[in-house]
């Protein structure tokens, strides 16, 4: 059965897309604390899709994530409209990672879905339909457009677990109470089931002075919740995007790649 993630951050510039790139990497190269490498859909729900230009080559004109949340908005006749999960997924360059792309057309979803019945749950009912195709994966890695709009809302609702990358300054952490409080608003008015596995630092500099008041704030105020892990800057993140690569393809010896693989195994173990 498929663990759904969705990784969320109102904030911009937290590195979440860069996140769900490389921790998909991550599991999918995570024999070295299980018995097998994990199966990793990912679903580009931001409308800037830096995922999907990593790992696909959809165009603006091409079928994408917008085109099935559509079909459920507006009731398509399952049977008789040939767009589904299974056919918008496409694999990745990597053996054990596939992706639902996004691209500019879900720019327009939170006006399209304004009016459409439940649209906060659209997501949900699709996954729900597709159940069998998911459970395929061991890992289902959702990266949501920062804000707490629609389509992220859509994302909380339909996952197990909500994962916060954050910057260790002040205006991250004020955010990260408000993004509680949304999930347990949404837990109390829908009765899901998704909670937050954890929050864990990006882009840090673990000898800065911000990074270690933050880091103990957050370990204060949300113990276990607080991944061990942070990120480290390392400037082969930019580089490996710039050749639509993972860093841990790209610099497997780099800070950084280092962290996201230790990211991913803490996330199997707070998972199993």
């Amino acid at each position: 059965m498929s663990r759904i993630l969705a990784f969320v951050n109102q904030k911009g510039g937290v590195g979440k897309s860069t996140s769900v790139i490389n921790i998909s990497a991550g599991l999918a190269q995570s024999s070295q604390v299980q018995d097998r490498n994990k199966r990793v859909l990912v679903v580009d729900m931001d409308p800037q899709a830096n995922t999907s230009q990593i790992y696909s080559d959809t165009s603006d004109n091409d079928l994408s994530i917008y085109h099935l949340l559509m079909k459920y908005a507006h009731q398509t006749d399952t049977n008789s409209d040939p767009i589904s999960m299974e056919r918008l997924t496409q694999p990745t360059y990597l053996k054990n990672v596939d992706i639902i792309p996004s691209n500019v057309m879900l720019s327009s979803a939170e006006i399209d879905l304004v009016n459409a019945h439940g649209r906060e749950t659209i997501l949900k009912r699709i996954f729900k339909d597709n159940s069998d195709f998911l459970n395929q994966y061991d890992y289902v890695l959702i990266d949501c457009q920062p804000s707490l709009g629609l389509l992220t809302i859509n994302s909380i609702i339909s996952s197990d677990h909500v994962l916060v990358p954050l910057k260790p300054d002040v205006f991250s952490l004020t955010g990260l109470e408000l993004l509680t409080e949304t999930v347990s608003k949404l837990q109390n008015v829908f009765e899901i089931d998704s909670t937050i596995l954890g929050f864990f630092f990006t882009q840090v500099n673990t000898n800065e002075s911000m990074f270690k008041e933050s880091y103990h704030l957050c370990s204060k105020t949300y113990g276990p919740l607080l991944f061990e892990t942070a990120i480290r800057k390392s400037v082969s993140v930019d580089h490996a995007n710039a050749m639509d690569q993972t860093v841990i393809d790209f610099d497997l010896k780099s800070n950084a790649a280092q962290d996201y693989l230790n990211i991913a195994n803490e996330l199997i173990l707070k998972t199993s």
